[in-house]
């Protein structure tokens, strides 16, 4: 009997370990992971910007004179021109907008700026004149000698100064580019504003050398030399076209949530302006210009940009 009873319990407790191991495993899940959010570029911005500006300014007058009403150019007048391209500080602020579209940026900026140079320029020409020899026949029936009895020759020295400057630059602009996370990689384009001129002046100095050989000293002949200056002064003035085109290109990096560092090359090109110098004392004598207008800005900028809240961050569990 007692054998029958140790078997029967030996059996029973085989069979409850047989149905234990079989029962589902109670092991512990794995603690959920934080994953930190994807950046957004959406948002409106609002910064600052400093950099170098350059512009084109090609002055290189012609000479003219009025023939039966109409101007013809001189082709002997060729000065050495000074197109005055000089480099300054450029400096403003900026606003925009941007939109996020998966890696794509679309955007829309405004900025006005201000320019610390002007782009004087100048030259000086000198046109050197044929002598004039006039006869009279004095100097021949006193010395017999075929001496004329005056010799003259004019010279004339141009001298042009001007002062192509570009005061303040506007721009609009919309903005597409491609995001790398943190970085975006962006081309430009828009409309553009100027504020400047372009007075300047061309001065004609006239000097006339008039040799008198009717003249006779101590038992010798020696010419009587006078030489006379006159200064003409030619103004002009033309602004040319104060609105036009801006297109560039650059990269944008986000140092935090609200603050981004940016680096931008844009070129500004405006109507080409042509200047006439006059003066009411010489109508029939006149200078023709022209001057190319476009200004290059490379510049670097730090933009807040306005984020009401971060994004979540995702729960992730493995």
């Amino acid at each position: 009997m007692k054998r029958t009873l140790l078997c029967a319990a030996a059996l029973l407790s085989m069979s409850s370990l047989s149905f234990a191991a079989d029962l589902p495993s109670r092991a512990l899940a794995p603690a959920p992971v934080l994953l930190a959010p994807a950046f957004t570029w959406n948002g409106f911005y609002v910064g600052g910007t400093v950099g170098a500006a350059w512009s084109g300014n090609d002055s290189c007058p012609t000479l003219n004179y009025r023939q039966n009403n109409v101007f013809v150019a001189d082709t002997t007048f060729l000065p050495n021109c000074n197109n005055g391209n000089r480099v300054g500080v450029i400096g403003g602020l900026e606003a925009g907008y941007n939109w996020q579209f998966g890696a794509w940026v679309f955007g829309l900026e405004g900025d006005v700026n201000w320019i610390g140079r002007n782009g004087g320029h100048g030259f000086d020409y000198a046109v050197f004149g044929n002598p004039r020899v006039d006869y009279t026949g004095l100097a021949d029936a006193k010395y017999g000698n075929n001496r004329p009895d005056t010799t003259t020759v004019t010279n004339h020295t141009y001298s042009f100064s001007g002062n192509g400057d570009n005061n303040t630059l506007s721009t609009i602009r919309a903005r597409f580019g491609f995001a790398a996370d943190r970085t975006l990689f962006f081309i430009t384009g828009g409309v553009a504003f100027r504020n400047g001129g372009n007075d300047a002046s061309i001065t004609d100095t006239a000097t006339t050398i008039t040799a008198n050989h009717n003249v006779w000293q101590n038992s010798a002949w020696k010419p009587d030399v006078t030489t006379t200056t006159t200064t003409t002064t030619f103004t002009g003035n033309g602004n040319g076209n104060n609105v036009g085109w801006a297109l560039g290109g650059g990269l944008e990096y986000a140092l935090t949530e609200n603050l981004s560092t940016k680096i931008e090359y844009l070129h500004a090109q405006f109507g080409n302006g042509g200047n006439f110098f006059g003066n009411s004392d010489c109508p029939d004598v006149g200078f023709f210009g022209d001057h190319k207008n476009s200004i290059d800005v490379v510049r670097v900028g730090l933009n807040y940009r306005f984020v009401s809240a971060p994004p979540a961050a995702v729960l992730a569990r493995y």
